[in-house]
């Protein structure tokens, strides 16, 4: 997936609608669009309006799911850019910055839903009473409006004095000037005019199909983006990575930008269509006009909660939840297999089983770690091979003493190409060879079919397709930027600065591993160290790790380290974690979330491998394959 093209982007985007990550933004969306929509009609029938569906109506719905769409994508490519490309300069900052637009917008959702009761105009109208002019004229009462609204903005704002007050000296400001607390009736009696116009302008662009009131659509879309966390998936990892490097190499981030753009218009699509699909509901509505008033209560209570979950957080942690164990491995697998599909890698016929993980699209020089039980007793890996490639196939690790498998390689026509027993496979340690050097001799689709028989155990082998490319003489500096490694010039030339960029010296931390052995930056100088941040309820996280193994008995000799920092976990479920994949270097728990912070994770899983110096190489976000690992080692290897 080195060659993210726009048209990828958008694809990848569009599966994502379908993944779990986005589960928690479907009922919101759905909430205020129907929301808007039933406050349409409720607002027509009480102004009389034709019971005809204009064409500017019906257009009026979709405008409003575009704006909705904007307003997301301006957020997650500013968030992604933030987390990547700037994040040396911002990226510490975008935690705080979705939390506070989470907390401002979960406040006008509210305010939304309040609307769409129609509960404002009625609280406008008892206000204005005569016996509440009394009221309205006392100074007190505009004392304790300012002193809730300055408790709110300072909630709203992180509890964060140095933010919170000048926009609060701002509000006392505005009030004094305009005559709140001198003149305080005249003064809410006009602000209250101003609302309920600039309300009535919004309903008059409903009834009319008008454009007012987009912005409000817009805002929904910037709260709603703020309080995702989008699963990681293999091209979404990639583009990060590309916006980070551009960032890094270039300062030309519109390669980045672009594609963040591409995969969230992806994303908005299936919104828009919602949109649509949502207009036809205008009818029934109108039939249901004798219920419209509850109906309206009911749309405005659930704009309301839908606020108090943004506002507290809540929708946001649920998000999070979407966004791990299970359910980012079935994100990785939609992603991965819909991709594998549009690029031709994959048939559609074998959509399901890629889908169900009973067949994976394994990508060449990439391994897969297949887990086989009692009742899962087939699996099947597809790849594209070239005519003339020879396919090595190795299985290895955790493997039972009664799991005998039967492997089959089957070419494009379902020809067997070559067939193997584990039983008769030669052996080495843990690992067997049971094809070796298989020489394809038609290009296309391969599958390769790994069954057993008569096993009631649980058993764990992996299994890796390795394809004979041809080694270039020497790289290219396209081909080391692509790969995310400036030039030893560039390295040496910032050598003292400290920073997240590649060719910076990366930030200080101070951690204890599982084993209770200290690191420190300076306790990795002299090796080449890869950093690591993942959990042990990351999907993906658990497709790298065996890679990461593998590189560390490879290298580790030659002076390779790995630190692998986990976050919001366990020691109880690390120390499971490294038993179950047999791993040997450094686990360590960031228990206060210090150094993820340091570094501005976002994402997992991350890595930053950092040279003998300390100095930013690479940074990857997303899966790590074995290509991609093999490479970057061998060049920062390259200069002893």
């Amino acid at each position: 997936m080195d060659n993210v093209t726009i048209g990828l982007a958008l694809v990848a985007g569009l599966l994502s609608f379908i993944s779990p990550c986005v589960l928690p933004l479907v009922p919101a969306y759905i909430g205020y669009m129907g929301g808007r929509l039933t406050h349409q009609v409720s607002r027509q029938n009480a102004t009389g309006a034709p019971p005809s569906i204009s064409f500017g109506m019906r257009l009026q719905m979709l405008m409003h799911g575009a704006a909705f769409v904007s307003g997301f994508t301006l957020i997650f490519v500013l968030i992604g850019l933030l987390t990547t490309a700037l994040s040396s300069v911002a990226g510490q900052y975008v935690g705080a910055f979705t939390q506070a637009l989470g907390r401002v917008g979960g406040v006008v959702i509210i305010f939304f839903g309040l609307q769409f009761m129609g509960l404002l105009p009625r609280l406008f109208n008892w206000l204005r009473g005569k016996n509440r002019a009394p009221f309205l004229d006392s100074r007190l009462f505009s004392l304790a409006v300012a002193f809730v609204a300055s408790v709110l903005i300072y909630w709203a704002l992180l509890e964060e004095v140095v933010l919170a007050l000048p926009v609060i000296a701002a509000l006392l400001l505005g009030m004094f000037a305009g005559g709140a607390f001198s003149q305080p009736a005249r003064f809410w009696m006009a602000l209250m005019d101003r609302m309920q116009g600039a309300l009535y302008a919004d309903t008059r662009g409903d009834i009319s199909g008008g454009r007012e009131g987009l912005v409000g659509s817009a805002f929904m879309g910037m709260v709603f983006s703020a309080g995702w966390t989008p699963c990681i998936g293999p091209l979404l990892g990639t583009i990060l990575t590309v916006a980070a490097t551009a960032g890094a190499t270039s300062g030309d981030i519109a390669q980045g930008m672009l594609l963040l753009a591409a995969y969230s218009i992806g994303l908005g699509i299936p919104f828009l269509i919602t949109a649509m699909l949502m207009d036809g509901a205008r009818g029934v509505l109108r039939r249901l006009q004798r219920h419209m008033r509850k109906i309206e209560l009911l749309s405005g209570c659930l704009m309301i909660l839908i606020g108090l979950l943004v506002a507290s957080g809540r929708l946001q942690s649920l998000s999070q939840t979407f966004s791990r164990g299970e359910f980012a491995d079935f994100t990785f697998r939609v992603e991965e297999c819909g991709l594998a599909v549009f690029e031709g890698d994959l048939h559609l016929h074998h959509l399901g089983d890629c889908l169900a993980g009973t067949l994976l699209p394994v990508a060449i020089n990439q391994s897969a770690s297949l887990h086989f039980t009692a009742d899962a007793q087939l699996r099947q890996l597809l790849f594209h091979a070239e005519a003339g490639d020879s396919i090595d196939v190795e299985a290895r690790g955790l493997i039972d003493s009664e799991l005998e498998l039967d492997i089959a390689l089957y070419a494009p026509d379902n020809a067997i190409v070559a067939r193997a027993n584990t039983a008769e496979s030669r052996q080495v340690d843990d690992k067997l060879y049971p094809m070796t050097a298989v020489i394809v001799e038609r290009g296309g689709l391969h599958l390769l079919s790994l069954s057993a028989e008569d096993f009631n155990n649980d058993a764990r082998i992996r299994v890796k397709v390795r394809h004979a490319l041809p080694l270039e003489e020497e790289p290219s500096s396209q081909a080391l930027a692509n790969n995310g490694i400036s030039s030893l010039s560039d390295l040496v030339s910032e050598i003292g600065e400290v920073g997240l960029e590649e060719g910076k010296r990366a930030p200080a931390f101070d951690i204890t591993t599982l084993d209770g052995e200290r690191f420190r930056p300076a306790d990795l100088r002299g090796k080449v160290t890869l950093l690591n941040f993942w959990g042990t309820w990351c999907g993906p996280c658990r497709r790298e790790m065996p890679e990461f193994q593998r590189v560390y008995e490879e290298w580790a000799a030659r002076g390779f380290e790995i630190l692998a920092i986990a976050y919001n976990d366990s020691e109880a479920a690390m120390s499971d974690f490294r038993d179950e994949f047999g791993l040997s270097f450094p686990l360590a728990l960031d228990d206060t979330g210090a150094v993820n912070d340091a570094y501005a994770i976002q994402t997992r899983p991350s890595s930053f491998l950092l040279d003998k110096d300390g100095i930013i190489r690479m940074r990857h976000f997303g899966v790590l394959s074995q290509v991609q690992l093999d490479d970057m080692l061998a060049a920062a290897f390259a200069d002893e």
